[in-house]
């Protein structure tokens, strides 16, 4: 478990690594003295790595709550399970996406949940780098939603590069790239990296979709990017100094 969660982190640094070589250095949105600012974020991917690691064995017990031999003997009797690798993974995607969705809006919406995620949104500069700032209880809650995976049996060789892409994607959605228009075409779908930066904002609560755009176009929390200037844009919503609380989320 301790090598796939190295394995995961090698990843997450390699296609960082990538994506700030071949677009973020190359078509920035702001100028960013990045040893400054890696030095920092760095410390907080540590941090965040040792959430991993401790998260990964506890869900090993939480998943046994959550999904007994009778949920599972449910979603079979359903025939989910019959469906096609790709249908379920698709499925999969959705669910997790909207149990991030629903969680991420409640954070935002409630004072005590938000002592969870504020540590994110502490950053005042949105790189890839910045989305290892993720708190304990943050991510415990958000990884709640990986359980949508084997739930539905998607086979561990296939989690796999899920994980993988999971990295990427924090990756992408965090860089500092000029917001291009053809970005506006992959957001009737997807999340793009000027979709989510608009969440770092003074907006704050909308753009709150993980993967997908969908759920904040239901619910209401959508804000379209060519309608705002990024440059009047600040990033940072959370002024206070760095605690053990605030990076612990409680």
């Amino acid at each position: 478990m301790i090598t796939q969660i190295a394995i995961g982190w090698l990843a997450t640094f390699l296609t960082g690594a990538v994506l700030w070589a071949l677009w973020e250095k190359q078509d920035p949105l702001r100028e960013i003295k990045y040893t400054a600012e890696f030095l920092k974020e760095f410390g907080a991917a540590l941090i965040s790595i040792f959430f991993t690691i401790f998260l990964t064995y506890a869900y090993a017990y939480i998943l046994k709550l959550f999904i007994p031999p009778s949920v599972m003997e449910s979603v079979g009797w359903s025939k989910v399970l019959a469906f096609p690798l790709w249908v379920r993974l698709t499925m999969a995607y959705l669910l997790k996406d909207f149990w991030y969705y629903i969680f991420h809006w409640w954070m935002h919406n409630n004072q005590y949940l938000w002592l969870t995620h504020q540590w994110h949104h502490s950053t005042k500069q949105l790189w890839w780098l910045a989305a290892q700032r993720t708190s304990l209880t943050s991510r415990f809650l958000f990884q709640i939603g990986f359980i949508a995976f084997p739930l539905l049996s998607i086979p561990p060789e296939v989690m796999f590069f899920v994980g993988l892409f999971g990295a990427l994607h924090e990756n992408w959605t965090h860089l500092n790239a000029k917001w291009r228009s053809w970005m506006g075409i992959l957001e009737w779908v997807f999340v793009t990296p000027r979709y989510h930066s608009l969440h770092h904002t003074q907006i704050g609560g909308k753009n709150m979709g993980s993967y997908f755009t969908i759920f904040d176009r239901i619910f209401g929390t959508y804000v379209d990017p060519e309608s705002i200037n990024p440059d009047e844009q600040q990033y940072g919503s959370v002024d206070k100094s760095i605690t053990v609380r605030m990076i612990l989320g409680v």
